[in-house]
C-alpha cells in the first residue's frame, strides 16, 4: 500500500545542529555579543561606515564557515550509513521513475513488449464483471476509447527490466525495518514493519506470484509511476535533512503530491491484487466443498445450492492468474482487498493533517516524523 511512502523509517529527525555563540574578536573584542546582536548592533548606529559593514561581512563569513565546520563535525559513522542509504534508494526509485515515464510516453508502436487491446480488455472485463456480478459473461469488451488506454499502459514490466529493478529497489526497504528495531532513527517498529511489509507482499506475494495477470497489467505501471515518485521525493528529503540542508519546494512536495499519488498507488495495489483472483462464482463451491458432509448434501439439495453451484461449475474455468480454484493464497488476497481501503483512509486523513500543520503555519519539517 501506499506507500505514501508515507511512516519515515529513515527520518532524521534527531539531528538538530546548532552553533554556539562564538566568542568576540577584533573590534568587538570587550563585548559579549553573539553573531547577530553584532550585527544588529553596527547597523543600528545611524553613523554607520564602510568599516561598520566591511565589519558585519566579516562576521556573517565566520558564521557560515563555522557552521559548515559543524556540520561536517556531525557527520558520524552513523549518519554516513543513512546518507548513503537514503541517497542510494532515491537513485534506484529515480531510475524507475525515469523508466516508467519512457514506458508511458514511447509510441505503443515501438514496444514489443505491449500487449494488444484485446487482452488488456479481458482483464479488465473479467475484473468488472467479477466485481458487479460474478456471473455475467466476460465476453464482452471495453469501449474503444478506454481499450486503448488500457493497452498503453500494459506490458511495462518487460521493459527495461522494470520489473527486475522493481523488486530488489523495493526488498532494500526490508533495511528500514531494521533501523528502527535498532533506534537509529525515531520511526514506531511496528508502523515501519506494517508499511515495508506491505509494499514487500505487493512485489512478491502478487507480482511474482501470478506473472500471468500482473507482468501485463497496466495497472502495474501506474503503481509503478506514484510509488517511484513518492520514494524519489521522500529519500531526497532524508538525505537533506542529514546535511541541515533545507528545502521548501520540496517540502512542499512532500506535503502536496501525495494527494493524487495515495490513491493511485494504493488503487492500483489493490485491484493489482484483485485480478490474480479466481472467478469469485468458483468461491461458493470452495466453500461448500469444505463444509462437513451433512451440512454439504444440505446445501446440495436446496435449490438456491444447486443453482449456485450450476453457476460456479461454469465459471470454474482457468483463471488468467492459473489454477482457478482457491487457496489460502487466494483467501489471504481477497482479505488484504478489503482491508486496503480503511487503511488507505485512515493514512490520507492524517497525511491531509499533517499538511495543514506544516504547509498551513510555513514551518520546515526537520522535526516531523511522517507516515509514508
Amino acid at each position: 500500500m501506499a506507500r505514501p511512502s508515507g511512516s519515515t523509517p529513515t527520518s532524521p529527525d534527531w539531528v538538530n545542529i546548532s552553533s554556539p555563540t562564538p566568542q568576540s574578536s577584533g573590534p568587538f573584542q570587550s563585548v559579549s555579543l553573539s553573531d547577530n546582536e553584532k550585527s544588529d548592533h553596527i547597523m543600528s548606529n545611524a553613523n554607520v561606515t564602510s568599516g561598520d559593514i566591511k565589519a558585519r561581512a566579516e562576521i556573517e563569513k565566520e558564521r557560515v564557515q563555522r557552521h559548515a565546520k559543524q556540520v561536517k563535525s556531525g557527520l558520524t559513522p552513523l549518519k554516513i550509513y543513512l546518507l548513503a542509504y537514503n541517497v542510494l534508494s532515491a537513485l534506484l526509485w529515480l531510475n524507475l521513475l525515469v523508466i516508467t515515464t519512457k514506458f508511458i510516453f514511447t509510441p505503443r508502436s515501438s514496444l514489443s513488449s505491449t500487449l494488444d487491446a484485446s487482452s488488456s480488455s479481458n482483464l479488465f472485463t473479467r475484473l468488472y464483471s467479477s466485481i458487479v456480478n460474478s456471473t455475467t459473461s466476460t465476453k464482452s469488451s471495453l469501449p474503444k476509447p478506454l481499450a486503448q488506454i488500457v493497452n498503453h499502459f500494459s506490458g511495462s514490466y518487460n521493459y527495461q527490466n522494470l520489473g527486475w529493478w522493481t523488486k530488489y529497489t523495493q526488498t532494500l526497504a526490508v533495511l528500514e525495518v531494521v533501523h528502527a528495531a535498532l533506534g537509529w532513527v525515531r520511526s514506531p517498529v511496528g508502523t515501519v514493519a506494517s508499511q515495508v511489509a506491505s509494499r514487500v507482499w505487493t512485489v512478491w506475494g502478487v507480482v511474482e506470484a501470478v506473472p500471468e495477470v500482473t507482468h501485463s497489467s497496466p495497472l502495474f505501471t501506474t503503481m509503478l509511476f506514484a510509488w517511484s515518485l513518492t520514494e524519489v521525493i521522500r529519500y531526497t528529503f532524508y538525505a537533506l535533512s542529514l546535511l541541515s540542508i533545507q528545502s521548501p519546494f520540496l517540502n512542499y512536495l512532500r506535503y502536496t503530491t501525495f494527494i493524487p499519488l495515495y490513491p493511485l498507488g494504493a488503487g492500483s495495489e489493490a485491484f493489482l491484487s484483485f485480478s490474480t483472483l479466481p472467478p469469485l462464482a468458483t468461491l461458493f463451491s470452495t466453500l461448500v466443498g469444505k463444509l462437513p458432509l451433512g451440512w454439504k448434501g444440505k446445501v446440495i439439495k436446496s435449490s438456491l445450492g444447486r443453482t449456485l453451484l450450476w453457476n460456479a461449475a461454469k465459471k470454474n474455468t482457468k483463471s488468467l492468474g492459473g489454477s482457478g480454484t482457491w487457496g489460502w493464497m487466494e483467501f489471504l488476497r481477497l482479505g488484504l482487498f478489503f482491508v486496503w481501503w480503511p487503511a488507505l483512509y485512515i493514512l490520507y486523513t492524517y497525511m491531509l493533517k499533517q499538511r495543514r500543520k506544516v504547509l498551513g503555519k510555513s514551518k520546515t519539517v526537520g522535526g516531523i516524523n511522517k507516515a509514508r
